[in-house]
C-alpha cells in the first residue's frame, strides 16, 4: 500500500485524529530557529505525539527548516524521531551529515526534500539517493518554509522518472489532496504521498489546523487506489 504522510501537526489531539484517519507517517516542525513560528511545536508536545505515533506503528517525522547542523543534531537527540526531514533552503543533507546522523542517532532515517523545478531534479535526486533513506519531491521555495508548502502541483513526469531512477523510497508532495491523489498514484506509483495545504485550514495570523474530514478522504482514496493497482 502507498504510504500516506500528513504534515504539519501542531497539537496532540489533531495528531490522534490524523492517525485515526489512516496516516502512516505524521510530520511536524519541532521548536527551532527556522520556519513559521505558529507552526513550531514545543518539545513536550512533540514527545507526547511521537510516543503515541510509535505505539501505533506510525512513523514520526521531524521537519527541519533551519540551516544549522548542530541545532538539527541537538533537536534530533532530544525528540528522537523515526525520520529526519531536511526541507530548509540554506542547508541540505550531505554524505558527511548522513554518516554522522546514522552514527550519533542510530535508528533515525534521513529524508531529503527535492525541489522539482525541471528535469535537473532527476540528477539531484540520484545524488541524494546515494546516502539518504527517503526522498520527498515537492514544489516551490518559500522564505519561511523551505522546499514545499506551496499548495501547488508540478510536473509529475519528473517524479515518475525519479521513482524509476533511484533505489530508495520516494514520497510525492506538492498540492496533493483528496481531489488529485488518485491520479498521482496512478501515474507515478510512488512509495508514498504527502499532504499539507489541502488537508489544512490556514488562518490569517499564520496558524494552521488540520482539516480532519479532508485527511480522512485523502487517506481513503489513497488506500482504495493502492488496492486497485495492487501496490
Amino acid at each position: 500500500m502507498v504510504k500516506k504522510q500528513i504534515y504539519s501537526i501542531v497539537n496532540y489531539n489533531e495528531a490522534v485524529q490524523v492517525m485515526d484517519a489512516g496516516a502512516d507517517h505524521i510530520g511536524l516542525v519541532p521548536m527551532q530557529t527556522g520556519g513559521v513560528p505558529a507552526h513550531r511545536v514545543p518539545y513536550d508536545v512533540v514527545d507526547k505525539i511521537f510516543a503515541e505515533a510509535k505505539s501505533r506503528g506510525v512513523k514520526a517525522v521531524a521537519i527541519m527548516l533551519n540551516k544549522d547542523p548542530e541545532e538539527i543534531f541537538f533537536i534530533v537527540k532530544r525528540i528522537k524521531p523515526d525520520i529526519l526531514h531536511i526541507a530548509g533552503i540554506d542547508f541540505t543533507a550531505t554524505p558527511e551529515f548522513a554518516e554522522r546522523l546514522h552514527r550519533e542517532c542510530p535508528g533515525v532515517e534521513l529524508m531529503q526534500a527535492i525541489l522539482v523545478d525541471g528535469p535537473g531534479a532527476i540528477d539531484r535526486a540520484k545524488k541524494y539517493a546515494k546516502y539518504c533513506d527517503y526522498l520527498l519531491t515537492d514544489t516551490g521555495l518559500a522564505k519561511d518554509t523551505g522546499i514545499g508548502a506551496s499548495g501547488k502541483t508540478h510536473d509529475w513526469s519528473i517524479d515518475e522518472a525519479i521513482v524509476n531512477s533511484v533505489n530508495v523510497p520516494v514520497i510525492i508532495a506538492g498540492g496533493l489532496g483528496p481531489d488529485n491523489v488518485k491520479e498521482c498514484i496512478e501515474q507515478i506509483k510512488p512509495f508514498g504521498v504527502d499532504s499539507l495545504s489541502k488537508t489544512s485550514y490556514k488562518f490569517e495570523d499564520g496558524r494552521i489546523e488540520k482539516n480532519i474530514p479532508a485527511v480522512q478522504k485523502f487517506c481513503k482514496i489513497a488506500d482504495e487506489t493502492s488496492k486497485k493497482l495492487g501496490l
